[in-house]
């Protein structure tokens, strides 16, 4: 796997000058935080913030917070059932909204995707081609020749899948994209999800087998 993790992706992947801080916050946190501005690091004037895995009164605390360095738009993706609960996930969004801040809470973060309301995440989508995979492939007879990474999980699969699918005859596309999936350590959780009713490694899974087959279906004859 390192083979490919390190060779098939092009120099020009390299975004780290668009970074401005990544910041950790304990998660050995009190049930309720009075004062939850006092575990908030300090965030530098950004386009976008990303918030993984907070606890809830910091994430309702964020919006207004983040308004202070002006920022524009805020991802909560929710890799696991405990993440971004639908309760939580309401509250947020009509805080958001209220403040006119853009926001997206992609369940797995691999189902992020284009939103005509959000130019912001748009962009950013766009820009570090992460998000809702997006494959294409160039086939000889009934083989793919070659597989392209567009747009990416954010945890990087779609580019080992990729390099998995060359060569591998059309019938066996299904079987080797979830061989490949299986075999790549996907961020998403294998703990059954009540809203979803099923994994959110099964549904991270189930994007990239419909990324595949789509480009599948754009190149044929």
């Amino acid at each position: 796997m390192c083979d490919y993790c390190t060779n098939c992706r092009p120099l020009s992947l390299n975004f780290s000058s668009n970074l401005y801080g990544i910041f950790h916050i304990s998660s050995n946190l009190p049930q309720f935080l009075e004062d939850p501005q006092a575990y908030l690091p300090r965030i530098p004037e950004c386009d976008i913030v990303i918030a993984l895995q907070l606890h809830p009164d910091l994430l309702l605390e964020l919006p207004s917070y983040l308004l202070q360095s002006h920022v524009k738009a805020l991802i909560v993706p929710a890799d696991a059932p405990d993440w971004l609960k639908p309760g939580l996930r309401k509250q947020l969004e009509e805080t958001l909204q209220e403040l006119s801040m853009e926001y997206a809470f992609p369940k797995p973060y691999c189902s992020l995707g284009y939103d005509e309301r959000h130019p912001f995440i748009n962009q950013f989508i766009s820009q570090f081609r992460i998000g809702s995979p997006v494959i294409e492939v160039e086939l000889k007879k009934d083989t793919i020749h070659h597989a392209k990474c567009v747009r990416s999980a954010p945890c990087g699969s779609t580019w080992y899948i990729c390099e998995k699918l060359k060569n591998v005859c059309i019938d066996d596309v299904i079987e080797n994209v979830a061989a490949a999936h299986h075999g790549y350590p996907c961020n998403a959780s294998m703990v059954q999800d009540p809203e979803v009713k099923d994994t959110l490694l099964h549904k991270a899974g189930y994007t990239v087998r419909e990324a595949v087959l789509r480009a599948l279906e754009e190149e044929a004859p």
